[in-house]
């Protein structure tokens, strides 16, 4: 993974020289010309390593280290100073400095320094991510919000959970059905046995008996080693069917079966094994309709329709809306580095007004591309990025501005490159590809913007013969 540093200090030639010598070595640079400068950028944009200079106009440089570790308090700072005295060197190291250094700079010395920093910062982020991903998950298991609608879906859930029998989750797609499924789970005598998912869309139909009952080695073509099922690994807990009606007939008829025997067989063995478990189903299609269309037995349908819980849309608890965004916010701070973006009241006037057709999850996607592109920053009426990436428009010194759908990414960092490529473009269109206006406004250096659009790609569009 590519390691990002940043290089501050009020000397133009000892930012580019350092900054050249890093990229070669193939680290991310960001550079700032002042402990001011230093700070914004850190609210915007997470790094691994910074090289500081002590003496600069403004704060200097051990102000500045404090206040970055109040943005993060792990974050290595390695000191550079050319007039430093032993007294500074103690007192940097006190407030938390990873290493000391003198100018003139040896690069090797640096380099060394900077690699171990960035280690070290990398196996403390491991430990922070395994326990930031635990909080996640946690937070992910709850309904977010007070309205009346979701607070009816509380109350349904635990009065339902009390019994064993099975429920059916509606609702439109990203909804929060599987939260509503988990905390079902969680709320329910079965809370320390198992809650298994399956993703019914996501088997292909010649393999869902096996997925589902299990099987023993060789029961099948490829079948090497012996599987156990997802109703053997839910015993005593939850089955958890997503979508349920992507289950063929068939397949509804064996878990049809399961469900009154309390038994399972593995495939390729007669032996019965016991199966104790409270089945929950969702679908974000209407049933009744599946029924007609002969996609969803009767049988099958009315064994599950026991219970139902209707997961409301977004747009009928726009009351929720703040909330939501505000936790949304955070949580993506937490995963992803930096302050949470902050919304002004008529941002979420403008937000309340979308429809999100794809509800809480449309609204996390959201937050967290806001997050990738405005860390830190207030996103208000004249900087806000529209919710709707399918063609939305969006009036930037009163020209119209199309958003491009954004390309899918295999890792974060990929996505990254993917918004920081569209946000130069976007950027250098908007002042006519002058450099020198466009770096200045967003706040980079004129070299840096150069190397970021040869490293890209990007070329100004072709004039118009005349």
């Amino acid at each position: 993974m590519t390691s990002r540093i940043m290089i501050v200090d009020d000397e133009q030639a000892i930012r580019e020289s350092l900054q050249g010598l890093f990229e070669d070595e193939e680290y991310l640079v960001v550079c700032a010309a002042s402990g001011e400068e230093a700070i914004a950028r850190l609210r915007r944009q997470a790094v691994d390593c910074v090289l500081l200079d002590i003496w600069m106009p403004g704060i200097d440089g051990l102000e500045t280290l404090s206040r970055i570790h109040q943005i993060d308090a792990r974050l290595p700072v390695i000191m550079m100073s050319g007039h430093a005295t032993i007294d500074t060197a103690v007192r940097a190291t006190r407030q938390g400095a990873f290493d000391f250094v003198e100018k003139p700079v040896s690069f090797d010395r640096l380099a060394i320094l900077a690699r171990n920093a960035v280690q070290k910062r990398r196996l403390e982020q491991e430990n922070v991510d395994l326990k930031r991903q635990e909080q996640l998950q946690q937070s992910r298991q709850e309904l977010i919000g007070d309205s009346k609608a979701i607070d009816e879906v509380r109350m349904l859930i635990g009065r339902v959970a009390l019994s064993d029998s099975p429920v059916l989750i509606l609702g439109e797609h990203g909804t929060g059905k599987a939260v509503a499924a988990r905390l079902l789970h969680a709320s329910s005598r079965r809370k320390d046995s198992p809650f298994v998912e399956v993703n019914t869309a996501s088997v292909p139909p010649h393999m869902m008996d096996s997925e589902l009952f299990g099987h023993e080695k060789g029961a099948f073509s490829g079948a090497l080693h012996s599987q156990r099922g997802r109703f053997e690994v839910a015993h005593q807990g939850s089955l958890f069917f997503d979508e349920v009606t992507e289950l063929s007939l068939s397949a509804q008829a064996k878990v049809l079966r399961v469900m009154q025997e309390r038994s399972v067989q593995r495939l390729g063995n007669p032996g019965i094994l016991p199966c104790n478990v409270r089945l929950i189903a969702a679908s974000a299609r209407d049933l009744e309709k599946a029924l007609a269309d002969e996609q969803l037995r009767e049988d099958f349908y009315y064994r599950l329709n026991v219970v139902s819980i209707r997961m409301p849309a977004l747009r009928e608890r726009l009351s929720d809306l703040p909330l939501l965004i505000e936790t949304l916010a955070g949580e993506q701070a937490r995963e992803l580095g930096g302050e949470p973006v902050q919304f002004t009241p008529e941002v979420v006037a403008e937000l309340s007004a979308y429809h999100w057709p794809g509800n809480v999850r449309e609204l996390r996607n959201y937050i967290e591309r806001c997050h990738i592109l405005m860390p830190g920053e207030e996103m208000n009426p004249d900087n806000m990025l529209p919710p709707d990436q399918a063609g939305a428009q969006k009036q930037i010194n009163g020209q119209a501005s199309v958003v491009a759908d954004i390309p899918e990414a295999d890792s974060f960092h990929e996505a990254r490159e993917i918004f920081e490529r569209q946000f130069l473009l976007q950027q250098l269109e908007k002042h006519e590809w002058n450099i020198s206006r466009t770096a200045n406004d967003i706040g980079m250096e004129r070299s840096q913007l150069h190397r970021k659009i040869k490293s890209f790609g990007l070329t100004p569009p072709q004039k118009d013969a005349l």
